[in-house]
């Protein structure tokens, strides 16, 4: 649940994919964990259809390295993003969503849950690895998306 500062130079925009997907490897290398469970959370404050300017390449970061997404296969049922704009009160990152504390409350729950849900898709059977993927059989809400709360 970051990014906010990298919205405001384009630079750091335009490599925040690179630099998310090359912190989650880094991060599984050092502690030698290449299987570590990653959830990030988007920016509350923007709508999928509303993205512009920095603001979209962050959005489109975070939703890309979404395990479900396909485009990093290694991602697939151990990195989940959740889309937190339907679960924001209001306000803004760079404002702290105006202190509300059901915006952070709401965001935490759904990161918890998504969590949850990457612990339960990983199945082993005859010593393999099986990864489920039972949010693309749910029906999808606002933007296409399915916040991981509901």
């Amino acid at each position: 649940f970051q990014g906010d500062k990298d919205r405001y130079d384009p630079s750091y925009a335009t490599m925040y994919e690179r630099n998310l997907v090359a912190l989650i490897k880094q991060l599984r290398s050092e502690f030698d964990a290449p299987r570590a469970k990653f959830v990030v959370a988007t920016l509350g404050q923007t709508t999928l259809s509303a993205a512009s300017g920095t603001e979209k390449p962050i959005l489109d970061a975070m939703l890309a390295v979404d395990g479900n997404s396909g485009k990093y296969p290694e991602f697939a049922g151990n990195v989940a993003a959740v889309y937190s704009h339907p679960l924001s009160k209001g306000g803004s990152s760079n404002g702290h969503y105006n202190g509300n504390a059901e915006t952070y409350m709401n965001i935490g729950e759904a990161m918890g849950r998504a969590t949850v849900n990457l612990n339960d898709q990983a199945q082993c059977v005859d010593n393999k690895v099986i990864v489920a993927n039972e949010m693309t059989k749910r029906p999808s809400t606002q933007d296409g998306l399915i916040p991981a709360m509901v």
